[in-house]
């Protein structure tokens, strides 16, 4: 196992480095607008809704560095330094930290584009809310946030088994690359789980 952890300082190359890319993806995404001549209405016009979106995405990106900091703050204010960043939780972050940022623009585009969203938004927000509200709580190294990406990785781990046996059970004809694909995925879902509830690193980080 991996015991390579990272503090708060190393942390800021990393948001920088986010920050690096989203101003790639906005300036390629404008530039592709702007330049496009095909369809109705023609691309430029949502060269604006483009720009909102980049700064926004900035923001996020700003507000999420704060969050990290904040959470620093806590756990000095619970008379311990707190754990280091371990990279487990790195990657976590990481990962719901998009599941919150492109929810976020999808759930905005949703309501403003789509005439019938409120059907959708239930199913939607479902699906966001956990890694969104893990998300946070990582950032601010609360320990709830731990328990809940836990059981979550575990719960659809379990969904995803309950969905094998049921299509076996039903005789539906899956190719062995689908089966591999499916077993690995439960798998790495069900270690994730455990190891996000056992290790004495990712305990460390919440200070407990």
């Amino acid at each position: 196992m991996c015991h390579i952890r990272l503090s708060m300082n190393n942390l800021r190359p990393i948001f920088r480095l986010l920050h690096i890319v989203w101003l790639i993806i906005g300036v390629s995404i404008t530039v592709v607008l702007v330049t496009s001549t095909k369809g109705h209405p023609p691309g430029i016009v949502f060269a604006p809704v483009a720009l909102a979106l980049w700064i926004a995405g900035h923001l996020l990106l700003w507000f999420s560095h704060k969050l990290a900091i904040q959470g620093k703050n806590l756990a000095k204010k619970r008379d311990d330094a707190g754990g280091k960043w371990p990279p487990t939780l790195i990657l976590l972050a990481f990962v719901f930290g998009c599941v919150f940022i492109f929810g976020l623009f999808s759930i905005t585009a949703k309501v403003l584009f789509e005439q019938n969203w409120q059907s959708k938004l239930p199913v939607f927000l479902v699906i966001w809310l956990p890694p969104s509200i893990c998300f946070v709580g990582i950032l601010l190294r609360q320990a709830w946030s731990r328990i809940l990406a836990s059981a979550g990785f575990i719960a659809v781990a379990l969904l995803l088994l309950y969905q094998m046996i049921e299509s076996l059970a039903r005789s539906n004809r899956h190719s062995a690359i689908e089966w591999i694909i499916g077993i690995v995925i439960l798998l790495i879902f069900l270690f994730l789980g455990q190891h996000i509830f056992r290790s004495s690193n990712i305990k460390a980080f919440y200070s407990k």
